[in-house]
């Protein structure tokens, strides 16, 4: 059936001891309850969606509890099931992904019509069997568990499929693992996106003073500590995803964090190769010059709007803020596949492990050179697609 032609009204939500199991941080009524709402949002649907909740006759009333997530502004629960029908059965043993319920509405059986004469045991019962014909689980959009010795197994999936489009080859293969895992034990207590951002926020503050120190193993270390910072950075983005807590705030205080970050890493990197070449201003005035870079095309990217149809090829791998600077500032000619290594290879996570490399070699310097070189080219293509998005 197709999901376009299902239109959710009322929906029937069968729940029993499984509504409590905490998966990926959030309480399995809850999160079919957010994954309702999502999908009321998307669908543009203007009155809310009716929810019944169905408790198993074998809990008691202190059991027995309705979502109250902030986000909920387009559910409206109630237990009072009626004789009308429902257009969809859940369950709360139904382990959605997010974004799945469109595609899960394809294949879910219709509901039963409720029968007025039926008690709670026997409503209840007629459900229950009726979860049968379940679809089986989907691989990257639901997992029905039937025991909670399976949950463990399905969250590790679950964040396995929790990284961005816009991720380099490192954090795929070498940050994302680790944040994953970190994640999965920050999700078991009450964590939000924007409060981790702010507890390793003063990672970086204190790398750039080890930097300052001018040494060989400040500057090692310094980096270590920056890429150490940059494993963590992804696990704000996992929380979000999975606790359905994503916000323009949170973006934008990801982007500052970010964007700090790298001011305070080229300010350590020259102040701290002036004290190791003894006081050699240049690296000092091409730290500050680079900060000043970085800072200069970071409020031309937040100036820029993006259009519709800018870097369409490349879309999946650029942040919106970054699609149309390379539509725009002619990067494009370089050929399809060129733009893309040169973005890759010039991708933050990329760079930081590349940067831990050359410290390692001893060449800090070769750090600075680079970020400067990067951060005028940059600001240099940003001035170019400003002044052709104002044109």
């Amino acid at each position: 059936m197709n999901a376009e032609a299902r239109t959710l009204r009322r929906v029937l939500v069968l729940a029993d001891e499984s509504a409590d199991w905490l998966v990926a941080g959030l309480r399995q009524l809850d999160r079919l309850a957010l994954s309702l709402n999502e999908f009321a949002v998307q669908s543009k649907q203007t009155a809310p969606l009716v929810v019944c909740v169905l408790w198993s006759p074998a809990l008691d009333q202190s059991q027995r509890w309705f979502p109250t997530h902030a986000r909920l502004a387009m559910v409206a629960f109630t237990n009072y099931a009626g004789s009308e029908p429902f257009d969809l059965l859940l369950s709360t043993r139904l382990f959605l992904w997010r974004n799945a319920l469109a595609q899960f509405l394809e294949v879910a059986p219709t509901p039963l019509e409720m029968v007025a004469s039926h008690g709670e045991k026997e409503r209840w019962e007629s459900c229950a069997h009726s979860l049968e014909s379940f679809p089986p689980s989907l691989e990257g959009k639901w997992n029905y568990i039937r025991d909670g010795n399976e949950i463990d197994e399905i969250e590790k999936l679950f964040l396995r499929g929790s990284g961005k489009s816009q991720d380099g080859f490192v954090s795929r293969y070498l940050n994302r693992p680790i944040s994953r895992a970190v994640t999965r034990l920050l999700l078991r207590f009450p964590t939000t996106p924007n409060a981790w951002a702010l507890l390793i926020g003063p990672i970086p503050v204190v790398a750039s003073f080890i930097l300052l120190q001018g040494t060989y193993w400040s500057f090692f270390w310094g980096l270590v500590l920056y890429q150490f910072f940059s494993v963590l950075d992804g696990c704000d983005g996992e929380i979000a995803r999975a606790k359905f807590l994503e916000s323009e705030r949170g973006r934008r205080l990801d982007d500052l964090c970010d964007v700090a970050s790298n001011i305070l890493l080229v300010l350590g990197l020259g102040f701290g190769l002036s004290n190791f070449h003894g006081l050699a201003w240049f690296y000092v005035v091409e730290g500050i010059l680079a900060a000043l870079l970085i800072g200069a095309n970071e409020f031309l990217l937040a100036r820029q709007k993006p259009g519709e149809n800018a870097a369409v090829s490349l879309g999946g791998a650029l942040y919106p803020r970054h699609r149309e600077l390379v539509e725009r500032s002619g990067i494009l000619r370089l050929g399809e596949k060129s733009t893309s290594w040169l973005i890759q290879l010039t991708k933050r996570d990329v760079a930081v492990l590349g940067f831990v490399f050359l410290a390692a070699l001893g060449l800090p310097s070769l750090i600075l050179h680079l970020l400067f070189a990067v951060a005028a080219i940059s600001l240099a293509l940003a001035l170019k697609s400003f002044s052709r998005g104002r044109a």
